[in-house]
Order: C-alpha cells, then structure tokens, then sequence
C-alpha cells in the first residue's frame, strides 16, 4: 500500500512539472528558429550549401549546451550552504555540478563542430564536397572568430574539469566563471572587433553576453531544481531575483552601447534586415523586464509561493527569452548597416 502511493506521488509530480519540459523543448526550438529564418529572409541567392544552411544551428547548439552548463552550475551556487561546514557543497549541489561538467564536455564537442564548420563556411564548400584541413592552421592564423572559438574551448574544457572535481564553493564559482567568461569569446571575432570603437564594442559586448548567459541559465536552472528539488526553490529564487536585476540592467545598458556603435545614425536602425532584427530584440528584452517585474510582485512578496505558480510565470518568461537568444544569434550572421549601404537602397 505505502509502495503505491508513493508510486502515485511521484506520478502526479512527473505530471505536473512535465509541462516545463515541453516549454524548454519550445523555447529551445524558437531559438533555433529565428536565425534561420533570418537567413532565408537575408538570402539572396548566394546560400547554396549544406555548411551555410547549418551553420545557423549549430551556433544554436554552442548556446544552448553552454547555457546547460552555466544554468546547472549557477543554481547550484544559489543553493543555501550546509548548516555544519558553509563552504563544503551540499549533495544536491553536488548532483548539479556534476550534471555542469556533463554539459560543458557536450558544449566543448558543440565548440569543436563550429570551429570544423566555421574553417568550412569560409573555404566555401563542405567534407563532403572534397574539402580538407589542409588550410586549418592559415585559417586560425587569419581570422579572429577561429581562435576565439579556440579560446571558448579551452575555457569549457577547464570549466568542466573543475566541476567534476568540486566538492566546495571556491572551485564551483571558478567552474561557473569559466563557463560565463566562455561566452564572452564571440566578442573577440564578431562584427565589434571590425569597426570604430572597437575596444567600446569588445568589452560591451563580453558584458552582454556575460550577463544574458547567467540571465538565462539562472532562469532555465530554476526551472531543473523546481522539478528536482522543489523544497529549495524558494531561496534560490530570492537570490537570483537579486542578481537578475543587475543581469537586466547589464544586459540593457551594454545593448545601447552596441546599438550605438555598430549603426551608424537612426534612419539606418529602421531601413535594413539588421535594424529589424534588432528592434525585436529590443521588444523581447523589453518583456523580460516586465517579467522580471512580475516576479518580484506577484511571488518573492508573498509569504510563500508554489513550484506551480513559479513555473507558470518562468514558462513565459523562458519563451521570451528562447526568442531574443534566437535573435542575437541571427545578428551575428548579419552585417550592421552603413550609409553606404543606404545610399545604394535610396
């Protein structure tokens, strides 16, 4: 009898945090799907291989199995300590850092089909139209965005051995530092690093994505621990509220700056593709604010809160947030607008 309704609980708990999951599966799925469909809306011809059409997706693959590892690492350092040694990681800290290190060693393999496929989109032809890597070192030596990628390997591959050997708080931020600062990487070979104001773009660019990383990988890592561990939602929440304000403004305030340095003047925000696209990013973080606001009203004042209701309000949130990855994704496959460019429109 106590055998079945144990099964019975545990059946009703898989019922209801299953509706998490489909939104994750949404999310993840509109993030992958608004850069290509930029592309087919940029393209003009030109896109004719398997290495351009794919190459959108599998830089959706790096940010997604990179914010698998910041999310799972980040919840477990939001975790309250252990009453008897406050450093020492608790077990259920501990099963989250574990599953970070699992992901940082996909996420490495991820940064690795990149860079093989990156060297591939800028020789113009794919391994199987008879291309080699006969060109790989000139490749890393030329273009900044290969040793970038280089650099984000490296960190993950570090991030991943500390967290498979961390067993306290120190080692655990190092691993989740490492994991945060490997998204930084794309700020050293996108668009920011070949333009005016290049240090502004580089550092406000590494800011961004620092902050959007542990934003959305805080959030997403909640969702994991209120289907894991819903006893310690609550404090863990409190915290990353606090910590999602400074992520908001970060990300709000770094985003301006690279508005404003990449796009020449106004009438060019709203005569090209990447304008657009960037509008909408705007709309999207826009609703993360509210949000974020949401949040702190209707759950963190009251005196308690159900994993149901936080879920609910994270699900929206999660949904918004897949749509403005999926957005800055598109971004780098797109050139900003000049004056140039808009004389030749006009």
């Amino acid at each position: 009898m106590q055998s079945s309704r144990e099964s019975a609980a545990v059946s009703t708990q898989h019922r209801q945090h299953s509706p998490w999951l489909a939104v994750v599966s949404l999310a993840v799925l509109i993030a992958a799907a608004v850069p290509v469909t930029v592309l087919l809306v940029s393209d003009d011809g030109s896109t004719g291989n398997l290495i351009e059409w794919t190459l959108p997706l599998v830089r959706v693959l790096v940010h997604l199995t990179t914010l698998a590892t910041i999310a799972l690492l980040s919840v477990a350092a939001l975790l309250p300590a252990r009453d008897d040694n406050l450093e020492a990681l608790t077990l259920a800290a501990r099963r989250l850092v574990v599953h970070g290190s699992a992901a940082a060693w996909i996420a490495v393999l991820a940064c690795i089909l990149l860079l093989l496929w990156t060297y591939f989109n800028v020789l113009g032809t794919g391994p199987f139209e008879g291309a080699d890597l006969s060109h790989f070192g000139e490749f890393l030596s030329v273009l900044a965005s290969g040793r970038a990628l280089i650099a984000q390997i490296g960190l993950l591959l570090a991030s991943a051995l500390l967290a498979a050997v961390a067993q306290s708080t120190i080692p655990l931020r190092m691993a989740l530092f490492l994991a945060v600062a490997a998204t930084t990487t794309l700020a050293l070979g996108g668009h920011s690093g070949f333009q005016g104001g290049h240090d502004i773009a580089m550092f406000s660019l590494a800011a961004h994505l620092a902050a959007a990383s542990l934003w959305v990988g805080g959030l997403t890592g909640l969702g994991w621990l209120a289907k894991r561990t819903p006893d310690l939602l609550r404090p863990a929440v409190a915290r990353f509220s606090r910590w999602a304000l400074i992520y908001a403004v970060v990300v709000g305030t770094s985003g301006v700056i690279n508005a404003l340095v990449r796009v020449e003047s106004l009438p060019l925000l709203f005569s090209s593709l990447y304008g657009l696209v960037l509008l909408l990013k705007v709309v999207a973080f826009t609703g993360l604010v509210v949000f974020g606001a949401l949040h702190r009203r209707r759950l963190l004042r009251l005196a308690t809160f159900t994993t149901k209701s936080f879920l609910q309000l994270a699900a929206g949130e999660l949904l918004v947030m897949g749509a403005a990855y999926g957005f800055a994704i598109a971004l780098v496959s797109l050139d900003p607008p000049t004056a140039a460019a808009l004389s030749i429109i006009g």
